[in-house]
């Protein structure tokens, strides 16, 4: 199929690769069937490019990739639509917003997107719990992982180095005492 879009011109979309969200996605009930383009070929990024109207396209992020805490509860009603055998065929994406300066661009955590990729349905789920936003800082939270992660190197190193000490202080005293 042949999708005029905005973004990427004309583009040949082969019918395996359609993605068919039954209910749409919030805000645009109607568009239902969308295809995913790469970003660029190292990129995180995904295009979630809507074939019934060429001006609408997602940006889209594994979650995990800047939360790995970051959990999905959806309930088996939710999941109903996707028709799911098994729980490894679902593949869960944000949509990102990017603004003028990309330091601030933000995830929908509050609303994920859950993809079966055995059947290529998809559905936007609203999760109950409170902790996730729809404008989640992804630079933050790198910063923040980055600075964990900084951290727990500085601390691996202290412990270490008082264990190389006492390791050299026992060393000594071991030479120093001689029979």
């Amino acid at each position: 199929m042949k999708v005029k879009t905005t973004r990427f011109g004309e583009i040949d979309v082969p019918e395996g690769d359609v993605i068919h969200l039954p209910s749409g996605l919030i805000g645009f009930p109607e568009l239902k069937q969308y295809v995913l383009l790469d970003h660029d070929k190292d990129s995180p990024f995904k295009w979630f490019q809507s074939l019934e109207d060429g001006a609408i396209a997602f940006v889209l992020i594994d979650p995990l990739l800047f939360n790995p805490e970051y959990v999905a509860e959806v309930t088996d009603a939710e999941l109903a639509e996707l028709d799911v055998q098994t729980e490894e065929d679902l593949v869960i994406s944000v949509i990102v917003t990017v603004p003028s300066n990309p330091q601030n661009m933000t995830a929908n955590l509050k609303a994920p997107l859950i993809f079966n990729l055995k059947n290529r349905r998809g559905k936007q789920v609203i999760l109950n719990t409170s902790s996730y936003t729809t404008r989640h800082n992804i630079m933050e939270e790198v910063r923040k992982r980055t600075a964990g992660d900084e951290a727990a190197t500085i601390q691996e190193a202290v412990q270490q180095a008082k264990a190389d000490q006492a390791a050299q202080a026992d060393a000594k005293a071991g030479t120093g005492k001689k029979g």
